[in-house]
């Protein structure tokens, strides 16, 4: 007797340059920041000023207001920007008393500082081959790590149940399994570049 059996093609770096391009990273919609166990919920309008080589993030808090992130798509100076931004300083309010507030401050800045380096070469439209991809039911997934953190993008497009979805997050390999900070965007509409 002959049974067969289909298998998926392994995806190529040519599908992952595909799916990469689909990925929405300006426009407008909801979203949700979660620090630990914190989740504020936000409407967002967001671009990349291609001249000044910036990532602008606009988020609308219900209750706190409007906040603005901005930052360069080079790291390196995405590194020193953001310190001082006014999403630091309302996630590191919202850390409270803990031991290891520095330790999860800091995190919060490398968040941004992967996020710069995603965006930079989302912007170029060229795949970053440092990040590595993978399919996982209907999401392309992108990974980075470094020895301290794990990075990774997730979006799934839209089907007859969900909304197209992009989540970032930032894990610290010495301290949880758990995901420390995420930005979950759901776009409602798209400045396709």
């Amino acid at each position: 007797m002959l049974a067969s059996c289909a298998h998926e093609a392994p995806k190529t770096s040519a599908d992952f340059a595909g799916e990469f391009k689909k990925i929405c990273i300006e426009g407008s919609g909801k979203g949700r920041i979660e620090l630990m166990s914190t989740r504020q919920n936000f409407s967002y309008e967001s671009q990349v000023d291609r001249k000044n080589n910036r990532f602008d993030l606009s988020m609308d808090f219900p209750v706190i207001g409007e906040r603005q992130i901005e930052f360069s798509l080079n790291p390196e100076i995405a590194n020193k920007e953001i310190k001082n931004s006014e999403i630091t300083d309302l996630l590191d309010k919202q850390l409270g008393e803990r031991p290891d507030k520095k330790r999860i401050a800091k995190t919060i800045e490398e968040f941004f500082v992967f996020a710069s380096d995603f965006m930079r070469f989302k912007v170029a439209n060229v795949y970053p081959k440092h990040f590595m991809g993978s399919f996982l039911n209907d999401h392309f997934i992108m990974e980075r790590t470094t020895p301290s953190y794990r990075f990774t993008v997730d979006n799934s497009v839209p089907n007859e149940k969900f909304y197209e979805r992009l989540i970032f997050k930032i894990y610290v390999k010495e301290i949880s399994n758990e995901a420390i900070l995420t930005l979950f965007l759901v776009p409602q509409s798209c400045d396709r570049q």
